[in-house]
């Protein structure tokens, strides 16, 4: 900063000195000077506005309503944007002119671009897809990305009800590939409690229980459809998380979460305690005394500032152990898990609906053993959990007690189950796809039990090796593992979403690690967290479409 400092302030004193009278300039008085410098500011923040605000209007013209408000509080901006630079002239006749321009435009540049976002976004109530579109004028990130912590800093985007319950074509603009369900039947009663919940009716929560491999894990993806679909149907609250990730490639995004190392892991992916309870997000945790893990509502963002049930999944058996429960520093509940007879068991704390810190401690001599917590809130709204699995792929979940994963889901109530596996599947050259579709097949049944879950099978991404010639190709097992997998979704009753032909088909891995920024991995298995970003997006607009058609029938 020492070196570019004085560069830039050369550099703009000669831009204005190339632009204004030089005699004139340099023979009126200190304060003279300054007006015009304020003035040369003032015209270029007005410009830089009209630009940025046109830019806007382009990018939803069906939004009259926001665009009336950006032309309207145009004026407004710019005077505000005049203002505060005019605010830091000539205080100190002593200072240079250059360094009180240099700090005038530092701070038009940041009011015009933070102001026009947080208008922008407040304005959009007629389009939610405008919202983001408006945050991506900024310039960063890929065509069809989405800045989501460009939406962190500007607030709670909150659209009112009568909006949620229609979906404009503008919201699910740029579909690549649409959920795949024949007669429309697998997801109608999914599409149903979405309508609710959209009309706000009391006590519509619409729980999306989201399964896969390490690209949910990361979080990238479902993190994404949470912001989304909680942003325009209402926040819920965050949902299921783990109480401890051990050494494992997990985490949640809007959500403030950490564990000590008291807690041992044990996961299905690698049958740690045989075919067991492994809990709804197929890991069970145990501690001892001493073992904790904090849990926190976050402070800034459009999401998860707000918690009002707290729910502690875990197993009572014979010789478990003690629970205590703190919440913002106080201690609010502690209970021993012994039992005379294993079983599965909730505890739910009723909060306020505020900001709150939760701890989960492990007080006794004996092992607690957990499945992990939830939070959510009591509003209508959507609730996604994130549930993935490290090195997962489908035929494990059978590693878990099958009864015992019915009870978890059963008592989870989701709306919607998404299975998004198979990239393990494909790059394995051993997979025999006879026995891949019969185990799919079980667990499809598995997870649906008794009560017909609507289900969702979501296809791997696309993922690439190199021919004899050098040429990087898809994974030859990868379509056969889709067909497959569209087989079985179409038999079971389950709707299916092709992420290989979302993202554009045959060799798009290549096409999307070339892309700047990169979108894929050099490995060409895996995407980036932009490219994760751009998946979510894309099945995001593709349940919005589902969910217009749906309301067009009814």
């Amino acid at each position: 900063m020492e070196i570019r400092l004085p560069v830039i302030v050369i550099a703009l004193a000669l831009l204005l000195v190339y632009h204004l009278p030089r005699s004139s300039f340099f023979s009126e008085p200190i304060d003279t000077k300054s007006s015009r410098l304020v003035r040369q500011l003032q015209h270029w923040s007005r410009n830089r506005l009209r630009r940025s605000i046109r830019r806007a209007i382009i990018v939803d013209q069906g939004a009259p309503q926001l665009r009336a408000s950006l032309e309207g509080s145009s004026a407004r901006l710019s005077g505000g944007t005049a203002q505060s630079a005019a605010s830091l002239a000539p205080r100190n006749s002593a200072a240079s002119p250059s360094s009180r321009l240099l700090a005038s435009w530092t701070v038009a540049l940041r009011n015009t671009r933070s102001y026009l976002i947080r208008q922008a976004l407040s304005a959009s109530t007629a389009s939610p897809e405008v919202a983001t579109n408006v945050v991506a004028i900024r310039g960063k990130g890929v065509k069809g990305d989405v800045d989501s912590r460009a939406l962190e800093r500007t607030g709670e985007y909150e659209p009112t009800r009568s909006v949620r319950a229609r979906v404009a074509p503008e919201e699910y603009e740029g579909l690549k590939q649409q959920i795949e369900d024949p007669g429309g039947r697998a997801l109608a009663a999914f599409y149903l409690d979405l309508k609710r919940t959209a009309k706000g009716e009391t006590g519509a929560i619409t729980r999306i229980a989201h399964y896969g491999d390490s690209a949910v894990a990361s979080d990238h993806i479902t993190s994404t459809l949470r912001r989304r679909l909680q942003s325009r149907f209402g926040d819920a609250g965050h949902g299921f998380i783990l109480i401890s990730r051990g050494t494992m490639h997990y985490r949640h995004r809007d959500i403030r979460h950490r564990a000590d190392g008291g807690w041992k892991i044990f996961s299905l992916v690698y049958k740690a305690l045989g075919t067991d309870w492994y809990g709804y997000g197929g890991v069970q945790v145990q501690g001892t005394a001493g073992s904790s893990a904090q849990f926190a509502t976050v402070k800034t963002g459009p999401i998860g500032r707000r918690v009002s049930r707290f729910e502690v999944f875990y197993q009572a058996y014979q010789r478990g152990g003690a629970i205590k429960v703190t919440v913002d520093g106080e201690e609010r509940r502690a209970w021993s898990t012994r039992s005379g007879q294993r079983k599965d068991a909730w505890e739910t704390i009723e909060l306020d609906d505020a900001p709150h810190s939760i701890t989960v401690k492990s007080t006794g001599r004996s092992v607690v053993r957990l499945y992990g917590v939830a939070l959510e809130r009591r509003v209508p709204g959507v609730i996604y959990d994130s549930l993935g699995m490290v090195g997962g792929q489908m035929h494990r979940l059978l590693n878990a007690e099958p009864e015992h994963t019915r009870r978890q889901i059963e008592h989870r109530d989701p709306s919607l189950i998404v299975l998004g596996f198979g990239g393990n599947e494909a790059f394995n050259q051993w997979l025999n796809l006879e026995n891949y579709e019969r185990d799919l097949t079980r667990v499809v049944r598995m997870f649906r039990g008794d009560k017909g879950y609507p289900c969702l099978l979501f296809g791997p991404l696309d993922q690439g090796e190199t021919d004899k010639r050098g040429k990087v190709v898809t994974i030859a097992k990868l379509p056969r593992v889709i067909d497959v997998q569209r087989r079985v979704a179409l038999t079971q009753q389950c709707a299916y979403f092709n992420t290989y032909s979302a993202m554009g088909g045959e060799r798009s891995i290549w096409r999307w690690y070339k892309q700047r920024p990169r979108l894929a991995t050099s490995d060409l298995k895996h995407a980036t967290p932009a490219g994760y970003r751009v998946i979510g997006e894309l099945f995001y607009k593709a349940l919005l479409k589902g969910f217009a058609d749906f309301l067009e029938k009814e």
